[in-house]
C-alpha cells in the first residue's frame, strides 16, 4: 500500500477539490497538516484556472507535485457547517444549527462525546494542535455567573475566567487564535481556553465590538501563521507524529493585506490577499522542509467554500479575473455550471 503525501484541496462553491503527492512506506505514521481558507474561490488558484490573474505559485507547486481530487464536497456553503462536517464527519443539520453559522460568543456545537479528527488522531498518539479560527462554539462565562450565547453583549463577559469546550475539550492539545470569523467580536486572541488579552476598547472590522487595545486584523493572518510554523518547529523535534490543523481567517472579510501584500496583485485588495494566503502556505512547506520532515508529512489545502462577493466580483473581472472559474454563483449559493 501507499499513502499520498501533499495534499490540495480548493472550494468550488460547494464543491471543493484535492490535491496530493509523494508516497511512504507501509508502516510509517506521518505528520498531517490540514491548511483551511476562509472565502477562496475555485479559481483563484491558477493551476486550476488557466485565465486566472492571481498568482499561486505554491498552491500551484502542491497541485503539479500532487494529486488532484476535484468533486468533493461541503453540506453548506458558509463557514460553520463546513468545519463542522470536516471535524466530526457528520452533517451540520444533524445539530441545532440548521442554517447560518455561529457567532464570537455562541455555545459550542460540537457535542460533549462527539468524536473529532483530533480527538481520533490523539488516541493514535498524535499530538495535536488548531491554530486559527474555530468558528464552532465555545462556552463564555457572564459576569456574575451563567453562560453567554449568541447575541451576547461583549462587556458583559468575565475574560477572567476560563472558556468551556472549546477546541483543547475537543481533542486538542494545543489552540491558539481567534472564536469566530475576523469580522465578529470579540476581537482578541485565545490561546488554549484563555483569552491572550483582555478586551478594554472597541473596534470595529465590519462589527462593532469589545478588542483588545494591540488587536489589528491585519496582523492577524501573519501573527496565525507564525504560531503555526513555530509549532512545527517544535514538534519536529519530538517522536510522536503531530497533527496540525490550521484554519485560516483569510481572504474572509475584512480584506485587509499587509503592507507587504498590499497592491501587489495590481487588481484590488482580495487579490492581494490572496497572494497573502498562498505565501502562507508557503511557510508552512517552508517550515517542514527546514525541519526534515515534508518527506513524511500529508499536507492538505482547501478552501471551505466559494468566493465572497466582497471581492468586488466587477472589478476583478474588469481585470479577467473570475473567482468562480466556469461556475455561477459565490459563496452561499448552489453550485451551477455556466452555460
Amino acid at each position: 500500500m501507499v499513502m499520498f503525501r501533499r495534499i490540495y484541496m480548493t472550494g468550488v462553491l460547494l464543491v471543493p477539490g484535492l490535491f496530493g503527492s509523494g508516497v511512504c512506506s507501509w508502516g510509517e505514521t506521518p505528520n498531517i497538516v490540514f491548511i483551511l481558507a476562509d472565502d477562496m474561490g475555485y479559481g483563484d488558484v491558477q493551476a486550476l484556472n488557466a485565465d486566472g490573474k492571481i498568482p499561486t505559485p505554491h498552491i500551484d507547486s502542491l497541485v503539479r507535485n500532487g494529486m488532484s481530487f476535484t468533486d468533493a464536497h461541503t453540506t453548506s456553503a458558509v463557514c460553520t457547517p463546513t468545519r463542522y462536517g470536516l471535524l466530526t464527519g457528520r452533517y451540520n443539520w444533524r445539530t441545532r444549527l440548521e442554517k447560518g453559522v455561529l457567532w464570537g460568543y455562541s455555545r459550542h456545537l460540537v457535542g460533549v462525546n462527539r468524536a473529532t479528527v483530533g480527538g481520533f488522531l490523539a488516541k493514535q498518539g498524535y499530538s495535536t494542535a488548531c491554530v486559527g479560527k474555530w468558528h464552532l462554539g465555545m462556552d463564555w462565562s457572564l459576569n456574575g455567573g451563567g453562560l453567554a450565547d449568541t447575541g451576547a453583549d461583549g462587556w458583559t463577559i468575565d475574560y477572567e475566567k476560563p472558556i468551556a469546550n472549546g477546541p483543547t475539550a475537543r481533542g486538542f492539545d494545543y489552540f491558539f487564535g481567534i472564536s469566530a470569523s475576523l469580522d465578529m467580536y470579540p476581537y482578541v486572541y485565545i490561546e488554549n481556553d484563555r483569552v491572550a488579552g483582555v478586551p478594554t476598547v472597541e473596534k470595529a472590522f465590519f462589527r462593532l465590538g469589545p478588542a483588545h487595545e494591540d488587536f489589528e486584523a491585519v496582523d492577524v493572518l501573519p501573527t496565525l501563521t507564525g504560531k503555526a510554523t513555530a509549532y512545527i518547529d517544535e514538534q519536529s523535534k519530538s517522536e510522536k507524529p503531530f497533527f496540525l490543523y490550521f484554519p485560516l481567517t483569510a481572504p474572509h472579510t475584512p480584506i485587509e493585506p499587509t503592507a507587504d501584500w498590499d497592491g501587489k496583485s495590481g487588481m484590488n485588495g482580495y487579490a492581494d490577499f490572496v497572494m497573502q494566503v498562498d505565501d502562507t502556505v508557503g511557510q508552512v512547506i517552508a517550515a517542514l522542509k527546514r525541519n526534515g520532515v515534508m518527506e513524511n508529512t500529508l499536507l492538505i489545502f482547501t478552501s471551505d467554500n466559494g468566493c465572497s462577493p466582497e471581492a468586488n466580483f466587477r472589478e476583478l473581472a474588469e481585470h479577467g479575473h473570475d473567482p468562480s472559474y466556469v461556475f455561477r454563483g459565490h459563496k452561499a449559493e448552489a453550485l451551477i455550471p455556466k452555460k
